[in-house]
């Protein structure tokens, strides 16, 4: 390796534009052209790197893809009944995760039941009122508060 880098330098020495007279400014102009073609490999060898990182991740999109595809093609195949399950796979993808706020103040909201005082003459808003308070007090004591 030595001797071809040697042949090199002496052919690029040769090439040179103009005489170089001391051994220093030989010597700079090696490392400089050394340099030059490390530098080159380098930039190669970074390409070459780049374009298989990008080869690969072309390859796994593509598979990907055709994976999503055959998934897709054998779903559609099986039967009417099991689309529903598929719309309901896919809904639960896009859904998004409640916290414990979020779940504590929904299913109070389905628990709670709607008024609708407004149309109530007054005995029966008095048993409306009655309804509502009962509803209350099995809560708490469903709760254990009562």
């Amino acid at each position: 390796m030595i001797k071809n880098v040697d042949m090199k330098q002496s052919k690029v020495l040769s090439s040179h534009p103009f005489p170089l007279s001391s051994p220093q400014e030989k010597r700079r102009f090696e490392r400089a052209e050394v340099q030059r073609v490390r530098a080159e490999k380098e930039r190669d060898r970074q390409n070459r790197i780049a374009e298989e990182r990008q080869r690969k991740e072309d390859e796994e999109a593509k598979k990907k893809n055709d994976d999503e595809a055959k998934k897709k093609k054998v779903l559609s195949n099986m039967g009417a009944n099991f689309g529903g399950f598929l719309q309901k796979a896919e809904h639960r993808g896009r859904e998004k995760r409640l916290t414990g706020r979020e779940i504590k103040k929904k299913t109070l909201a389905e628990r709670r039941p709607t008024l609708e005082i407004d149309t109530l003459r007054e005995d029966a808003l008095k048993q409306r009122a009655q309804e509502m308070w009962n509803w209350i007090y099995t809560l708490d004591l469903h709760a254990g508060v009562g």
